[in-house]
Order: structure tokens, then C-alpha cells, then sequence
């Protein structure tokens, strides 16, 4: 049985109906429209039918919302979570990690996490807004800028990266659109996210880089 807590804040494709769920954007400056985003909803548990089972609108007092957010995001930086070295630069025993997985719940529901493409949703796309576990990636990598993606829910990697370094963000590019294409239903994106501090400050898209100007980012309230 998974540990993961839950409410807690999950991302979700662009598709979702944002008159239907309780969503916001994941980057501040996307339009509600825009399909290269995931959208962060809350999710209430596992779902029968499979995947995780969110929060609806429908009965949802904003006060109400407001309290579920809090509990939801306060929970997004709980349960099983750590970062496994996939690949290491430099030269024999002087080799750092230089690209990093996150690895989330291993105890989720095999059937009902199951994902199009193969392979299990542990929750991993999910810690990207968890800024405290995305600031020991920084440790871990010596760079407090970095840049990430989360092509396919249950992914989670992250390198260094400086806005304007066209062969990491390249190179992120293309492992977020060969993982996203397998991905099916449960693809989120093809962008990276660039960090500092732990915190997403800008994002890398096809043929574009922009940094965040506005840091406001509101849940549909109503």
C-alpha cells in the first residue's frame, strides 16, 4: 500500500477540463489553452478505474478549495521520494553525477499506476513542485541552476543548465520528446524547466526560452 499522502498537488495533462477540476497552470505564463504544459490539479486518492481520482468543482465552496490547496500542497513535500544518479561526468574516481531520476512511491498500485508507454506511475512527475527535494538535486549536482522535465507522469529528470546552454537544453529536449511520444494519455510535455534554488524560474521550449515575469499563478477559483 502506497505512503504517499494525499490530498497532494499532481500534474496533470493540458487536456484536463479546467471547468471540471480543480486546476491552475504549472507555468505562470502559459494560457489556459496552451498544449505544451502540464496543469497542477489535487488529487484526492487512487482511482478504481486507474491513475489518481481529483478533485472535482462541482459542491466546492472557494474556502473550501482554498483549505484543500493548503493541505494538498503541504502534502506534495511527504512520502517516499530520492534521486538516483543516471549518469555521471569527468574521469575515473573525479566522476560527479551530472543527471539525475526522481524516484517516488514504489508502493503505489501496480494495475491501477500503470502507464501507456510501459511502466508504473510511482508519483515522480509530481516532485518537480516539491522546491525543498528539487534543491537537494542542486546539491547533489553542484549548480544551483538547472534545468528539468516531466515528459510522462511517473518521470522526473533533471541536469545542469544555465538559460542559453543549447546542447544541455537540446539534449533535454530530446529525451523529453522520445519519452512523451510513448506516453500516450499519460504524456505531460515536451518543455524544460529551468530552476534555481528549487524553484521553476523559467522554461525552454521548441525554438524558445522565456523566464518568469509574473509569479502569480491562481487556482480557478471561480
Amino acid at each position: 500500500m502506497s505512503s504517499s499522502p494525499f490530498p497532494r498537488l499532481t500534474l496533470v495533462p493540458a487536456s484536463i477540463d479546467r471547468t471540471k477540476f480543480l486546476v491552475r497552470r504549472f507555468y505562470p505564463q502559459a494560457s489556459d489553452g496552451d498544449a505544451a504544459h502540464p496543469k497542477v490539479a489535487v488529487a484526492t486518492g487512487f482511482a478504481p478505474e486507474g491513475g489518481l481520482a481529483l478533485q472535482e468543482l462541482a459542491g466546492l465552496s472557494a474556502g473550501d478549495a482554498k483549505a484543500l490547496v493548503a493541505r494538498a500542497s503541504a502534502n506534495a513535500t511527504q512520502g517516499p521520494r530520492e534521486w538516483q544518479v543516471a549518469e555521471q561526468s569527468g574521469f575515473l574516481m573525479f566522476k560527479k553525477p551530472s543527471l539525475l531520476r526522481g524516484m517516488g512511491d514504489s508502493m503505489v498500485p501496480v494495475t491501477t499506476m500503470s502507464t501507456e508507454g510501459g511502466g508504473i506511475d510511482d508519483l515522480a512527475s509530481d516532485l518537480i513542485l516539491d522546491e525543498g527535494f528539487m534543491a537537494t538535486a542542486s546539491t547533489l549536482l553542484g549548480s544551483d541552476q538547472l534545468i528539468a522535465v516531466v515528459p510522462k507522469r511517473g518521470w522526473l529528470m533533471v541536469g545542469r543548465c544555465m538559460p542559453g546552454e543549447l546542447p544541455v537544453m537540446m539534449k533535454f529536449a530530446q529525451m523529453a520528446e522520445g519519452i512523451a511520444g510513448r506516453g500516450g494519455r499519460h504524456a505531460l510535455g515536451t518543455c524544460g524547466y529551468f530552476l534555481a534554488g528549487g524553484k521553476v524560474v523559467g522554461v525552454s521550449g521548441k525554438d524558445f526560452v522565456s523566464l518568469l515575469t509574473n509569479h502569480d499563478n491562481p487556482w480557478n477559483l471561480g
